[in-house]
C-alpha cells in the first residue's frame, strides 16, 4: 500500500505535535522546565469583562504576544497599556529577552510601536487586501 494523504482527528493532530515537540527538544533541549508558559488577563467592570490579554513563553524563554483586546468603549484609557506592561513583566521576569507579536494593519499597529515594539515584517494578502505585520520589542538585560 502506498502513503496517503488522508483527514486526521484532533487526537491524530496531537500526535504529530508531540512528534514535532520530541524532535525540538531532542534537536536543541529546552532552556525553560515546560514547552509552553503562559499568562492570561483580564480587566473588568463590574461582572463584565472589557479586557484581555493573553501572551506566553515558548520551548526557549521565546516571547509571544497572542491576544490583546480592549472593549472599544474603553479604549485610550491606559487599559491596553496596563496589561501589554503586565505581560512584559511577566515574560522578562521568565527570562525571554524578545518578544513578539503579529497583527494586522486595522488593529493598531501604531498602538506597539507606542510601547517600543519595532516593525520587522510585513506580510500582504491581496485577496483580502490586508497586511500582517509583524513586531518585536529587546528588553536590555
Amino acid at each position: 500500500m502506498s502513503p496517503k494523504i488522508i483527514p486526521i482527528t484532533s487526537d491524530d493532530f496531537e500526535f504529530i505535535e508531540d512528534q514535532l515537540d520530541d524532535y525540538n527538544i531532542k534537536s536543541k533541549p529546552l532552556t525553560q522546565p515546560k514547552p509552553f508558559v503562559g499568562s492570561r488577563y483580564a480587566i473588568k467592570d463590574g461582572d463584565q469583562i472589557i479586557a484581555g490579554i493573553m501572551g506566553y513563553s515558548s520551548y526557549y524563554r521565546i516571547g509571544y504576544l497572542d491576544t490583546l483586546w480592549v472593549d472599544s468603549r474603553y479604549r485610550r484609557q491606559g487599559l491596553g497599556r496596563a496589561l501589554l506592561q503586565q505581560i512584559e513583566h511577566d515574560l522578562h521576569d521568565y527570562g525571554c529577552q524578545v518578544i513578539h507579536l503579529e497583527t494586522f494593519d486595522f488593529q493598531g499597529p501604531e498602538f506597539y510601536e507606542a510601547n517600543g515594539y519595532t516593525q520587522f515584517g510585513d506580510l500582504y494578502y491581496p485577496n483580502a487586501d490586508l497586511h500582517e505585520l509583524y513586531f518585536q520589542k529587546t528588553f536590555a538585560e
